[in-house]
């Protein structure tokens, strides 16, 4: 999840999937340049086969793409989640006060240790919801986190080393800094 959003009363957190996208497709241009190759080597028969995958990237990367919004709105007390996928929009809704802190879970549905990060809220309550439905990124995971507890004037007291560039962090959290840390 990306920040796209940063005000003192709201944070938005966006995230397009991007990085899948262009993994497929430098997958997508590395077989077709094998395939060429192996052509040019009088290997013609494979370049079938990769023209089929690289068609089953591209259908895939398109009926997987999604786009998920994460907002946190002071003002109006609200959290509210939108994701668009094949099947719509959905959005979820929960009160920014009810929100006590946002953490890293590796977690799966069946309580079992998946080793996949996930970014979620732990509610007062105890109740814990995950802040995206899909695994993604460890870094990106992180990211997501840190800039909850930030806006919600927590301490990173678990940040993981080199988790963001200190140029990034300064321009990102520096008003949050100042007012968490006199």
């Amino acid at each position: 999840m990306r920040l796209t959003d940063k005000t003192d009363t709201k944070l938005v957190l966006t995230d397009t999937q991007a990085d899948k996208r262009f993994a497929l497709t430098a997958a997508s241009v590395f077989l077709a340049g094998v395939a060429l190759f192996m052509a040019w080597e009088g290997f013609w028969e494979l370049l079938p086969i990769a023209a089929i995958l690289i068609v089953a990237m591209y259908v895939y990367r398109k009926r997987s793409a999604m786009t998920s919004t994460l907002t946190l709105d002071r003002a109006a007390d609200s959290v509210v989640l939108v994701v668009d996928d094949r099947n719509g929009r959905q959005t979820w809704d929960w009160n920014l006060s009810d929100i006590e802190t946002a953490e890293i879970s590796t977690v799966g549905a069946t309580g079992t240790d998946t080793g996949t990060a996930r970014p979620q809220f732990v509610l007062k309550d105890g109740t814990r919801v995950p802040m995206r439905p899909y695994h993604a990124a460890g870094g990106q995971s992180w990211h997501a986190v840190a800039a909850v507890k930030l806006f919600l004037g927590q301490d990173l007291d678990d940040a993981p080393v080199g988790w963001i560039t200190p140029t990034e962090f300064d321009e990102l959290f520096a008003e949050e800094l100042k007012r968490h840390y006199k």
